[in-house]
């Protein structure tokens, strides 16, 4: 779809301005902090985040036609280095990446590579609105998972929300519609990438909340990318890919940089911020997916899309306000 690269060239140049403008204004918030503000700055950290990951998705979008998702994802993984690596030093040097658990952070990029694969492949089948309906089921997965892995005991209001929330991912996904049956199954497929991508993202985050203690901020972003260049390279050495031009080059490493610096805002949010005043914002991605989506590739969300994406997300909500309500009784 080479004409849908014109009209983004310019949004790029002037996404790029935007992003440093992002990283400029984090570094005064952060460098002058308040116990009082904490919260409000975390907040706004991870709304920035959360809109500089859908510009992201959006440049994959555009892109996941023409190159393999390793391809993609090497150089977007290069570039968003840069902006963690000059973060890193201006916040205290490289003695924030030292680790103990050089091996788990390894594994764990591994498992969010696989979820970036799994998302450039959905990309390319489905509109972003569909795929972040499904995402929404993030949280329901990390509950699920947390329950069976970290021990931690859930309750069977946020079970019962679980399953509501899956039956929302059913809604979403529409199997029965007729018009996916005679046009193929692109989108099922699509959906079913998305699932997989959610699935790992899950997995991921569970591994995070196993491996914090003792740990920076910074580790989980920098060697998170490490890996990925890892994998990647290596997947570019063994199988190739098609040339890459240079309009390609300006998208993925304006992609990369957009990912470093919305990971640094993400974790510094979670860094300094309860996770119940961060995790909510998650769900603006529809909406920034909404947009790009219309303004670009002129796609309508249709009710399928809404009623699933409402159930979705009112399920995870539920189970972040249970967990709020479990840790208040314990603690």
């Amino acid at each position: 779809m080479p004409h849908l690269c014109r009209p983004v060239r310019l949004n790029s140049i002037n996404c790029l301005f935007i992003s440093f403008d992002v990283l400029s204004r984090m570094t005064m918030a952060l460098a002058n902090p308040t116990s009082a503000s904490h919260a409000l700055t975390g907040m706004v950290l991870a709304a920035a985040a959360f809109a500089l990951l859908t510009s992201v998705d959006t440049i994959f979008k555009i892109v996941a036609l023409g190159h393999p998702a390793y391809q993609i994802l090497f150089i977007n993984a290069f570039f968003a280095l840069i902006p963690i690596l000059v973060w890193t030093f201006l916040t205290g040097g490289m003695v924030r990446l030292q680790t103990m658990r050089l091996p788990q952070h390894l594994v764990r990029g591994s498992a969010s590579v696989m979820s970036a694969f799994a998302a450039i492949y959905a990309y390319s089948r489905l509109p972003l609105t569909d795929f972040y309906a499904i995402v929404f089921a993030g949280p329901l997965i990390v509950t699920a998972m947390s329950a069976f892995w970290l021990g931690e005991k859930v309750d069977p209001a946020r079970w019962l929300a679980i399953l509501v929330g899956f039956m929302g991912i059913m809604v979403v996904a529409n199997p029965f519609d007729h018009a996916q049956m005679v046009h193929g199954s692109a989108a099922l497929l699509g959906r079913f990438g998305a699932l997989i991508s959610v699935f790992c993202y899950a997995l991921s985050t569970v591994m995070v909340r196993r491996m914090r203690q003792g740990e920076t901020n910074m580790t989980f972003s920098f060697y998170g990318y490490l890996a990925a260049i890892l994998i990647s390279g290596t997947l570019l050495v063994v199988r190739g890919g098609p040339a890459v031009t240079a309009n390609d080059i300006v998208h993925l490493s304006l992609s990369g940089v957009l990912a470093g610096i919305s990971s640094i805002c993400l974790m510094t949010a979670y860094h300094r911020t309860p996770v119940a005043l961060i995790a909510p914002f998650q769900y603006t991605q529809i909406i920034w997916g909404a947009v790009a989506g219309y303004l670009i590739w002129k796609q309508v969300p249709n009710m399928h899309l809404i009623g699933g994406a409402l159930i979705v997300a009112a399920s995870g909500l539920f189970v972040i306000y249970r967990e709020i309500r479990t840790k208040e009784v314990t603690d």
